[in-house]
């Protein structure tokens, strides 16, 4: 086991006294110099979903990662850019979210500190993120264990997203359309800022079509690590995804920055293959059958979305999310099929999960 990432799986549920024994343990597993340090906690709050949702970190999880952090001496801030325009509506997103009642002032809104920096992409040569991600001592991800269907899983990698301000995020999705392209640039974002520690919320996990869907699942545990990469590829093979399927997970093993074979990680507690978990449907077109797969989407995915009539509330976020203008909302959203590059944001981001995929689409995942 020597020379070998390490990732820890507790059993876990949402109880306060459990939580904070299972933080301890995993501070106890990966120790940091905390004592005066400024920390800050990176949770996946996607949108104003609540915790019981399973779209966004749980706010009884993050509570117990900010108390173990405080325990140690650290000075513990809270933050996420969340998934949506919009963004002077932090303070919406806190309330439906329960954030605000489990951190108080612990939580900060870490987009009203925009930093324009450079990074090492080849799709952008500069981007902006909040300051707090930058300047603080430790960095602490705090993701959700879920599937997405534009990236295959979202983990530690995928959380980084989030150090993104202001429009980056559509922007982002508009210069790598392609999956396996915009999976790469999730990984540039990453090393941006690599987490110190991450810390897995997998009581109740989301399979299917994530990140914002209805399929979610009670599984129990907890997952942490040093190393987000290993994380992950502990995450996709929990859920029957190989790594060479998930294009970041690729990407990171190609730069070194992390084991994307099981066979290079020690798991420590209850490892397991969940039975039946839904995959999303970008799986199948990473497989060897890919270009037949390709031709078939690239005939359907340009009306692979609709709105549900009985959900929508034409509240239009689908339309002030898209990155390149292609949804116009009357009385239901309309898509214009000409301009859309499949980037999923209307899907990830409707409040209501009104946004489906077509039947076509759903029969071919399953």
């Amino acid at each position: 086991m020597a020379g070998k990432e390490k990732v820890l799986i507790l059993e876990a549920r949402y109880d306060a006294p459990l939580l904070e024994k299972r933080m301890r343990e995993v501070l106890d597993a990966f120790p940091l110099e905390l004592e005066g340090k400024s920390v800050l906690v990176k949770p996946n709050v996607l949108g104003p979903w609540p915790g019981e949702s399973g779209v966004i970190t749980h706010p009884m999880f993050v509570k117990a990662v900010v108390a173990s952090l405080q325990e140690r001496g650290a000075r513990v801030q809270v933050g996420d850019n969340p998934g949506m325009r919009g963004y002077g509506r932090v303070g919406r997103v806190l309330k439906d979210t329960g954030l605000e009642e489990a951190l108080g002032d612990d939580f900060v809104n870490i987009t009203a500190s925009p930093r324009r920096v450079p990074i090492r992409s080849r799709f952008v040569d500069e981007t902006t993120v909040s300051a707090q991600v930058l300047d603080c001592d430790v960095l602490v991800s705090v993701p959700k264990f879920k599937t997405h269907v534009s990236t295959i899983i979202t983990g530690a990698v995928k959380n980084s997203f989030g150090f993104l301000v202001g429009g980056e995020k559509a922007r982002m999705h508009a210069v790598a359309p392609r999956h396996r392209d915009f999976g790469e640039l999730m990984v540039d974002i990453y090393q941006l800022r690599v987490p110190d520690l991450v810390i897995m919320d997998a009581v109740t996990v989301m399979e299917g079509n994530g990140p914002s869907c209805e399929d979610i699942r009670e599984e129990g545990k907890m997952l942490a690590a040093r190393n987000g990469i290993a994380l992950d590829t502990v995450m996709a093979y929990m859920m029957g995804i190989e790594p060479s399927r998930v294009p970041l997970l690729v990407t990171a093993g190609e730069r070194g920055l992390g084991p994307v074979s099981m066979d290079d990680i020690e798991v420590q507690g209850p490892l397991e293959r969940f039975r039946g978990f839904k995959q999303p449907s970008t799986v199948p077109r990473m497989a060897w059958t890919a270009p037949f797969q390709g031709l078939v989407f690239k005939l359907v995915s340009r009306h692979a979305l609709r709105a549900d009539p009985g959900r929508c509330t034409g509240c239009r976020t689908c339309e002030k999310g898209c990155p390149v203008g292609a949804i116009e909302v009357k009385d239901l959203p309309s898509f214009d099929a000409a301009k859309c590059i499949n980037c999923y944001c209307c899907y990830e981001l409707c409040p209501e999960h009104a946004i489906v995929l077509n039947r076509f689409i759903r029969l071919i995942q399953r």
